[in-house]
């Protein structure tokens, strides 16, 4: 029984339902109830509706909902398609006043027909920028979804596939239980129908019930283990961590993994099997952290180890991928450290330290580094590491800067080395002096989000009375965004400073990166810029300062993150995990999906899952992100690799050109 047929049988309705011509034309001859026939085999279309089927239900002033059939006598249909930007669009008042003209409904990759045949649709499928909203009006190119036969107006005709709505996951959900109420009313003889049913993909918890006590404890196992059983993978003797699943969602509801390794996700993850040690004693989760970090800094795919190359250290953005981002080095290169602290194993120490010496070397006198170098294209006429650490480049963007901070004060902290904290310290300085305009990139909440981690290490590290003021500052302006449920919702900043803002017309939905809301108010979180940063940045402030207004907010972020892990008995492989979009009001995964890469629906291992997992662990040990022991090895191996990393190279190590999508190459 598909899911049309369990709300009609649900709500004991006098529809039927027909699963093939030759059973509705069985009906419409032998019956007076109103009719729904359910296409099979979608998204191939196979029933054909003659012109004597549709005189016979006529006559009877039968009510008739036939769902994307092949052929329908008097219309032109053309070709069946896949959806690829287009979303359903309400262009009718058939739906009332709950959902007006231009509501923007969700139906994801599914296929239709086209109808060539001029109709009145209800529903069309467009390509439309906003958020629940067509707010640059509808296109004339529209694909009509729902209409009624020109000439049988008893007859309401689907180009698409409706009946599989709650397996394919549509959304939001409060929107197609209207839609569906309406459309089965119209088709219950205008006898008023009521729709409710249980997301197959939804939050642990409601936004009001009460959660166990034990409920962190259940969410970071839960999460360890879904990284065991969905992210990590044997290869060849060794292990790899995928990126996660995008965003797309098939016309079954399925995600599909994202099986590329990446430097990033893949260093982020030994966070969580290292924690999952020091808290749960897995041996299995002991045994996944050396194997990852062995991948990570020794296979072939990940790390640069051409001692000549200007990259020396470095980890890929993506396996063979030679993008270089200091954000992503520097937040595997802090797992890396962590993992080490709690498992007790320093064997790759070294290649640690290399990595952050890497990024050291390509940051320039004040602090900032560019956000991506490619090797060789940022090397060529004779270029070489030491232009880019000798000049004075400023870019006031937490979101590729505030990473380093934070690893470079972490490597002071084990190192005793004074350029790390001397450029941190001073790029944070000139970020404060210009606070809060900064350059954004999705978002302006995420960029204050991933200010706290640097701030709360530096007071860690140097706490003054400034130190504390200026991590006050960033979180107070954070929090005005915090919920009473929690969530801390995305805003966008000053245009001007705006790198991947909401789509400006129709046809950039999905043409870009961009923010997962379309204008201020919207009310989506997002867990992949900005929740996750602002998770590990309140709890090590919380850990610096011992102050309440960190403690509270941490607490109310935790509750929040506890209640929307994903539960989902039919999709195993997103069971305890975070997506990235998050609508407070909704209560589900829902954002503006107009990220041409991550969209709302996307889940990622490193950035999200890794470092919300991990500060539950950290919670759950009472302890701080910053490491401090083992620095007397720390510093008895730092000057070998020092003085390794400052010889310059004029030729050699450079590495093929590769060619491959990577975010941020504006």
């Amino acid at each position: 029984m598909n899911d049309i047929g369990n709300l009609v049988l649900s709500g004991d309705l006098q529809i039927c339902i027909a699963s093939s011509m030759e059973k509705a034309t069985d009906h419409v001859e032998n019956h007076d109830r109103p009719l729904f026939i359910a296409a099979e085999n979608y998204p191939s279309a196979n029933n054909v509706v003659d012109k004597n089927f549709l005189e016979c239900a006529s006559r009877k002033n039968l009510r008739i909902l036939i769902e994307y059939p092949a052929q329908v006598h008097g219309l032109e249909f053309g070709k069946l398609n896949r959806v690829q930007h287009e979303r359903t669009v309400v262009t009718s008042g058939f739906f009332g006043d709950k959902l007006p003209e231009q509501t923007i409904l969700v139906q994801h990759n599914c296929w239709f027909n086209q109808v060539a045949t001029p109709v009145r649709p209800h529903l069309a499928l467009a390509h439309v920028a906003g958020y629940r909203n067509a707010v640059f009006g509808i296109p004339e190119i529209r694909h009509p979804l729902l209409f009624q036969h020109p000439e049988y107006q008893n007859v309401m005709i689907l180009t698409t596939l409706f009946s599989n709505l709650i397996s394919a996951r549509f959304a939001p959900k409060v929107d197609w239980q209207i839609l569906m109420q309406a459309l089965l009313t119209w088709l219950n003889n205008d006898n008023k129908v009521e729709c409710s049913w249980e997301s197959c993909v939804r939050p642990m918890f409601s936004r009001d019930e009460a959660i166990p006590d034990d409920s962190e404890q259940l969410a970071f196992r839960h999460n360890a283990g879904w990284f065991h059983r969905n992210i990590f993978f044997e290869h060849a003797g060794s292990i790899g961590v995928f990126e996660g699943f995008i965003s797309g969602i098939d016309y079954a509801g399925h995600q599909s993994p994202r099986p590329k390794t990446r430097g990033d996700c893949t260093g982020e993850s030994v966070m969580v099997t290292a924690l999952d040690w020091a808290v749960n004693r897995n041996p299995a989760s002991l045994e996944v952290t050396d194997r990852v970090m062995n991948t990570l800094f020794k296979g072939p795919e990940l790390p640069d180890n051409n001692p000549r190359s200007q990259t020396y250290g470095c980890l890929k953005f993506y396996e063979y991928l030679p993008a270089y981002y200091g954000d992503d080095n520097c937040r595997a290169a802090i797992s890396c450290i962590l993992a080490s602290e709690l498992t007790g194993n320093y064997g790759h120490a070294e290649s640690i330290i290399r990595c952050l010496l890497s990024i050291l070397r390509t940051t320039g006198t004040q602090g900032f580094r560019r956000g991506r170098l490619d090797n060789p294209k940022s090397f060529m006429d004779g270029k070489t590491w030491k232009d880019y650490h000798d000049e004075e480049y400023v870019e006031y963007r937490p979101h590729y800067q505030a990473s380093i901070w934070a690893a470079f004060l972490q490597a002071h902290v084990l190192t005793g080395h004074m350029e790390f904290l001397d450029k941190a310290k001073n790029a944070i300085r000139m970020t404060m002096e210009r606070f809060p305009n900064l350059v954004w990139t999705n978002g302006i909440t995420q960029e204050y989000a991933r200010l706290l981690l640097p701030l709360a290490f530096l007071v860690q590290v140097e706490d003054t009375a400034e130190h504390r003021n200026w991590l006050k500052t960033v979180t107070v302006k954070l929090l005005e965004q915090m919920q009473p449920c929690g969530a801390i919702r995305d805003v966008m900043g000053d245009p001007a400073y705006g790198k991947y803002p909401a789509p400006q017309y129709n046809e950039e939905y999905g043409s870009t990166e961009a923010s997962l809301i379309q204008e201020n108010g919207d009310p989506a979180c997002d867990l992949v810029y900005t929740v996750n940063y602002a998770f590990i940045g309140l709890h090590e402030a919380s850990i610096a300062t011992n102050d309440c207004i960190y403690i509270e907010a941490e607490n109310r972020l935790a509750a929040f993150l506890c209640r929307i892990q994903v539960n989902s008995a039919s999709h195993q492989y997103l069971d305890g995990c975070w997506m990235r979009g998050f609508d407070d009001e909704l209560w589900e995964f829902f954002g503006s999906s107009a990220d041409n890469g991550w969209g709302a629906w996307c889940v990622e291992s490193g950035w999200t899952n890794t470092w919300i997992a991990a500060t539950f662990g950290l919670r759950q040990l009472k302890r701080s992100l910053l490491c401090r022991k083992n620095s007397e090895y720390y510093r008895r191996i730092f000057p070998g690799i020092l003085s390794e990393m400052q010889i310059v190279h004029k030729t050699g190590g450079r590495e093929a050109n590769a060619v491959t999508v990577a975010p941020g190459a504006e």
